[in-house]
């Protein structure tokens, strides 16, 4: 489930990971690769006699038994690394079985991506909605250094995953950089959501449906659809379309939701490779079977909105739908999944997508029309359980710590555990039925986390921003 992202297939590595591999599902790709012959690159014999003699050097003379099915796939591996292209890779045979396993329904882990950067994990998407990793504030760009104490340097994604692989209702226990910062979270597996999208009327305005598209999978325009009819019977005559931490999904998805919003004709995006345009896809029945969405309605993003959710946000904003938060991701890029051998497969950046003007969103994202950030400390790192927090402690997590604590309203502030700390901990201790010790444990971290969480949901700045957009329409 899965900048997602796309897919033919949407990828879970060890029914943990999602790697929410970015390509697209097969018909999407193949109405779009009608490129030129000239734009294949025709590779002779002679080009490749220096990788065979390579091969026959290690096969014949290396010191040690050579596995050379291993070999071939590190060959493999290594060209498809040399394009220098992080959405560009080799999976193994093992990785696309998963990949079968989690496109045929749910999965059990902890709903993250990843992928290897410098020799390390890192996870590359937004962590699927209300998953294990979602709940431990865990972010994309996360590097994961341990595994319930293993070092993960210098593994494959294989190892990683089947180091954190586990049965729903079991721990496991990563150490998480992020930036500079150390932190270690533990984690209960569990079974990872299906549903993409859902949808209720706004609990102050009942003629106001809000509804929050997690991902695009291959059933997310059919929700949605859904969702939209349901609230419209409740009596919603406007809505809130909440793309926030959207990672991407199926990018023909995104498309035919758009298309629910634009007027048959309307391009909803271009896509094109190095030498032309390949197509402009347009909205109309052919995509959307005739629905559509003409109720006033906005739509909120942010910094992690991706691929997918960043096409939507800007096919709507280019018919002039209010679109508020903060600029997006920034992932152009399209890939596609081709089997290689006789188990493995590449997935290959194989063209761009541009925005229905023309503009590319790669590394710059998609602008809001109306600005409205998180506050500063829903941004904040999860608190490490690596240490007991308390008196005399000092240095960034315990400034992070008394930030959040004055976020909650206690007189907190500084960079040392001091007694103004300790006394709030340890009234949030005792309204959780906690020891009141004034010591920042595993257990009061998670309460302290949790009720942040609430104030965040509770001072959701950019829906309010969209609520008074919408009443003053």
């Amino acid at each position: 489930m899965q900048k997602k992202t796309l897919p033919v297939s949407l990828f879970l590595l060890a029914i943990i990971f999602t790697i929410v591999v970015t390509a697209v599902v097969t018909h999407f790709i193949e109405q779009k690769q009608t490129m030129d012959s000239e734009s294949v690159v025709k590779i002779t014999r002679n080009d490749l006699d220096d990788v065979q003699d390579l091969y026959d050097l290690i096969s014949t003379n290396y010191v040690d038994k050579v596995d050379k099915e291993q070999l071939i796939q590190g060959a493999l591996k290594g060209m498809t690394e040399s394009l220098q292209d992080p959405e560009s890779t080799f999976l193994t045979a093992k990785e696309t079985k998963e990949l079968n396993a989690e496109l045929a329904g749910s999965f059990e882990g902890i709903g993250a991506s990843l992928q290897l950067e410098n020799r390390l994990p890192v996870i590359d998407r937004v962590p699927v909605k209300n998953s294990p990793a979602e709940n431990a504030k865990l972010k994309a760009k996360d590097i994961i250094l341990e595994v319930d104490g293993q070092k993960t340097k210098d593994k494959s994604l294989d190892q990683v995953s089947s180091m954190i692989r586990g049965k729903k209702g079991t721990q496991v226990k990563l150490l998480i950089q992020r930036g500079s910062e150390k932190f270690e979270v533990s984690l209960e597996r569990d079974i990872i959501p299906e549903d993409t999208v859902k949808g209720a009327l706004d609990s102050q305005n009942k003629s106001l449906g809000s509804i929050q598209i997690d991902n695009f999978r291959d059933t997310t325009s059919l929700e949605f659809r859904t969702i939209i009819e349901k609230l419209r019977k409740e009596g919603a005559t406007s809505f809130v379309i909440d793309l926030r931490q959207n990672s991407g999904g199926l990018m023909a998805e995104a498309e035919r939701v758009a298309s629910y919003f634009l007027e048959d004709g309307d391009t909803i995006a271009q896509f094109s490779n190095n030498k032309k345009t390949i197509s402009t896809d347009k909205a109309g029945k052919k995509i959307d079977q005739g629905f559509k969405v003409k109720e006033p309605t906005v739509f909120l993003i942010d910094q992690e909105s991706s691929y997918g959710a960043e096409l939507l946000a800007a096919a709507v904003k280019s018919k002039n739908y209010p679109i508020i938060g903060v600029n997006t991701f920034g992932k152009g890029s399209v890939q596609s999944i081709s089997p290689i051998g006789k188990d493995n497969y590449v997935q290959l950046t194989i063209m761009r997508w541009f925005t229905p003007d023309g503009s590319s969103v790669e590394g710059t994202g998609v602008a809001p029309t109306i600005e409205a950030d998180y506050p500063e400390y829903a941004k904040l790192p999860p608190i490490s359980k690596q240490s007991n927090w308390r008196i005399g402690d000092s240095g960034d997590a315990v400034q992070n710590i008394n930030t959040m604590l004055k976020a909650l309203g206690y007189p907190t502030e500084g960079e040392l555990f001091n007694e103004a700390t300790k006394e709030a901990v340890a009234k949030i201790q005792t309204e959780n039925n906690l020891p009141a010790t004034g010591a920042l444990d595993g257990k009061t971290i998670d309460a302290l986390q949790e009720k942040v969480f609430a104030l965040i949901k509770a001072n959701d700045v950019a829906y309010a921003k969209a609520v008074e957009t919408l009443k003053n329409k």
